[in-house]
């Protein structure tokens, strides 16, 4: 696939400072266009598919750091696309909420953890799973909520990591820090009060940069005794607490927990002088089953 975009439709922006899905493929051009050339197995090039066409795409987005992997401002961003017919239908996908996460351990019994959104600061309205995928606009605040529910009183829930991911996979090679050791990372996170049983926080939406339109954010949460001051709960945000001293009477294991998705809303405010309406990229196309043998 090869798209052309005059420069003059792009003012403020060269080769310099746009990339492809895979920050690693760079944009070219020949004076008067920017180009970007891929093949279809390539360069971050998506495979999707509808009833009667499989649809390969890549984006051209621009970008202030070579090493950011997510913004809050608007972007350049160009989607290009080449659709190729089919006879059948390959497969089918779908989005699950995630429900409770339930476990037992010694000492401490069963208990189940809880992930939720919620509708403001106020933590006092859970946002309809089946609403999901939750869509936002970028800066828009997201209010998250953990919490345990377990027989015993005298426990203490202690988040220490979450981060966020372009897909439901918490070992994504892409993803943004949002809290680390016990540490908040994003510079738009705040903690709101709890209970001793509870977590809650938010911070401003974002996406990822690239033809990604959907978030995940995945946390590592444990419990500890409420009255021990040598817990990792009790050390709260550090980076120097040993994991090899983990109280084994009043620390439970860590465990992985994740909600989502989140997805970004159309927004036409766009950047200056230029619209940022997805467009079919000038393509060259070869024949189907010869690209799927690359």
């Amino acid at each position: 696939m090869t798209l052309y975009v005059s420069k003059s439709s792009v003012r403020g922006f060269n080769e310099t400072n746009l990339r492809l899905n895979d920050p690693s493929c760079s944009v070219t051009t020949n004076g008067s266009h920017v180009i970007a050339s891929v093949s279809l197995n390539s360069c971050g090039t998506q495979v999707e598919e509808t009833v009667d066409e499989i649809i390969f795409k890549n984006e051209m987005t621009s970008f202030d750091q070579a090493q950011d992997v997510i913004t809050r401002e608007h972007q350049f961003e160009i989607q290009f696309i080449c659709k190729f017919p089919k006879n059948s239908r390959l497969s089918v996908s779908f989005e699950a909420q995630e429900s409770g996460y339930l476990f037992t351990e010694a000492l401490f019994g069963n208990f189940t953890y809880l992930f939720e959104f919620y509708d403001s600061s106020a933590f006092t309205t859970v946002i309809d799973p089946k609403t999901y995928p939750i869509k936002l606009k970028l800066k828009d605040m997201i209010y998250m909520g953990i919490k345990v529910r377990s027989s015993l009183s005298n426990i203490r829930l202690f988040v220490e990591s979450c981060r966020a991911t372009p897909h439901d996979n918490p070992n994504d090679p892409i993803y943004y820090d949002i809290i680390t050791n016990g540490c908040t990372k994003d510079k738009t996170t705040k903690v709101y009060s709890g209970s001793l049983k509870e977590f809650r926080f938010g911070l401003q939406a974002f996406s990822f940069i690239g033809n990604y339109d959907q978030v995940y954010i995945s946390c590592t949460v444990l419990l500890c005794g409420a009255g021990d001051n040598k817990t990792r709960c009790a050390q709260g945000c550090t980076d120097s607490y040993n994991r090899r001293k983990r109280s084994m009477i009043s620390d439970t294991q860590r465990h992985f927990i994740s909600q989502g998705p989140l997805r970004l809303a159309g927004n036409s405010s766009g950047c200056p002088g230029f619209s940022l309406n997805r467009v079919i990229a000038v393509a060259l196309l070869w024949p189907l089953l010869w690209l799927l043998e690359l």
